[in-house]
């Protein structure tokens, strides 16, 4: 059996390591002995952070040397975990790579946002949707925030997917009323992180020395664009938390800069709150039974009607009122309001509750999926 995944692996950034590397453990799960590979492909994702124009220079010069050995690390990672094909362009592709990955018996497409775009500047459908004859099905993958206009095409490429898994309402919806696609043919599967047992990852013992017992402590994960990156770190810590990151950040109290995916996701049980706009911080907050309040800002990361993945998760946990949408908004007062408080806005035990439920339901939709591709 010859499995090929195909969904985001590259650069340092821990969710996409992490939601990679369960779709591999769903899919040993179902074929422990199969030959399991990831395509390489160009990242089609632009980059389009800045910098940040109120951190001085060697502040900037500092962030870039710790994510440079961030990548480093994560390129260990990545050598030690995965297989990687040759690298072929989803939207550029040769007769070539049509038949490299005609050798495979099943192509898992997902998850995470794989299907935010469908379509080359040649007007093809790009690899991540799959046209090609082979086998497919699509794995809590996500269009978000599905903001292209698809064609009938994309609709009869889809609609041959012998399963159709999708990670959060928005892209069920598109599916659904943009493609067309029978709403019983949908699932919705939560992110393949959920595979992983989170009680493996650990932070290292010379970095937890850093915590205190006595001390508030909330993660707070901003790119360096974000406009009110120091006003809300200030704002967070007058409430009485130290302000903790994983990534550098100069108005940061503690930031563990140079840790791997691994390690990474040992430092949210150590939290007492999440404060943050990415998405894997809000899964691995809730997974952690940690309040999570998340935030929108970038347009380029939700729809035009402010629907979000970042939402819809905090709308599966029925923690609708911790997230915030800060575009074009320099208020903060309902951020802080939410911090201050949190203990009235969530409930740990009902978290472990719904946590338990969505690790039933993966599990039960992975034991359809291995019927489902045993009869196919």
């Amino acid at each position: 059996m010859k499995i090929l995944i195909i969904t985001f692996t590259s650069g340092n950034n821990p969710g996409t390591f992490m939601q990679g590397l369960g779709v591999q453990t769903a899919m040993k799960r179902l074929y422990p002995t199969a030959q399991i590979d990831f395509l390489k492909f160009p990242d089609f994702k632009e980059n389009l952070g800045v910098r940040d124009k109120k951190a001085k220079l060697w502040q900037t010069f500092r962030q870039k040397a710790a994510s440079a050995y961030r990548l480093v690390k994560y390129n260990e990672l990545r050598k030690k975990e995965m297989n990687f094909t040759p690298t072929i362009d989803l939207f550029n592709y040769t007769k070539e790579d049509e038949s490299v990955i005609c050798q495979y018996d099943l192509v898992v497409i997902g998850s995470d946002t794989i299907l935010e775009e469908a379509y080359g500047k040649d007007g093809r459908i790009g690899l991540n949707w799959m046209p090609l004859d082979v086998r497919k099905l699509y794995f809590a993958a996500s269009a978000s925030p599905a903001n292209f206009v698809p064609k009938n095409e994309l609709k009869e490429v889809a609609s041959k997917a012998v399963f159709i898994g999708l990670r959060d309402n928005l892209t069920i919806d598109f599916f659904a009323n943009k493609l067309g696609i029978e709403k019983e043919r949908i699932f919705k599967q939560t992110d393949p992180s959920y595979f992983l047992d989170i009680k493996q990852f650990k932070l290292r013992k010379k970095l937890t020395v850093k915590l205190r017992t006595d001390q508030k402590y909330a993660l707070y994960n901003f790119n360096s664009n974000f406009p009110l990156r120091r006003e809300l770190a200030d704002a967070i810590r007058n409430v009485g938390y130290k302000v903790v990151s994983t990534a550098y950040n100069p108005y940061a109290d503690i930031c563990f800069d140079m840790v791997d995916a691994y390690e990474w996701a040992g430092v949210f049980p150590l939290m007492d709150v999440i404060v943050t706009e990415r998405f894997h911080d809000s899964v691995f907050g809730l997974r952690n039974c940690k309040p999570v309040i998340a935030i929108d800002w970038d347009p380029n990361r939700f729809a035009k009607c402010g629907d979000s993945k970042t939402k819809r998760i905090m709308e599966d946990y029925g923690l609708s009122h911790l997230h915030h949408n800060l575009y074009n908004n320099t208020d903060i007062t309902p951020v802080i309001d939410s911090l201050k408080n949190i203990d009235q806005c969530y409930d740990k035990a009902s978290l472990a509750l719904l946590n338990d439920q969505i690790y039933a339901n993966a599990n039960r939709i992975l034991e359809n999926i291995g019927t489902i591709l045993n009869n196919n």
